[in-house]
């Protein structure tokens, strides 16, 4: 339910100044670290953020959070539309840090949120089945959060 909050808070800037008939893609994915492989996180991740942000171009966001204990890993990605995340699943499957990525994370939650078609939800398959369509909510197309 948190991580649910937070991403809930997280959309808004995400999807403002996107046209009222966008069809965002959103993954949101709860890693474990490896045992092992804590001392090099921060620099594959670098190296990951860094290739998507080169390949992927219509990647609109993709951030890594680390818990201070090195342990736990949240990553959130959001895409225009199906095709963008399909065009970056198949970057991922095709890509030579695909192996490193699996080994390095233990994947245990990856949410894709948003009006996901049939054509991602299979090549979606072997990494999640969970895909959760908006029933409700809204936008402000300014929020101001003010200390007490």
């Amino acid at each position: 339910m948190k991580n649910f909050l937070f991403i809930t808070l997280l959309t808004p800037s995400l999807i403002f100044g996107m046209h009222h008939k966008a069809n965002p893609i959103i993954f949101y994915l709860d890693l474990d670290v490896a045992e092992g492989k804590s001392a090099e996180v921060n620099e594959f991740v670098d190296y990951l953020v860094t290739t998507v942000k080169k390949t992927e171009p219509k990647t609109m966001y993709y951030k890594y959070w680390i818990s201070d204990d090195m342990k736990k890993v949240s990553l959130m990605e959001v895409y225009h539309s199906n095709e963008d995340a399909i065009f970056h699943m198949n970057a991922f499957l095709e890509a030579p840090h695909r192996e490193k990525f699996l080994e390095t994370f233990l994947v245990t939650n990856f949410q894709v949120l948003g009006n996901t078609n049939d054509e991602l939800k299979e090549i979606m398959a072997p990494f999640t089945t969970d895909h959760r369509t908006l029933i409700n909510g809204f936008q402000r197309k300014k929020w101001v959060i003010k200390n007490k």
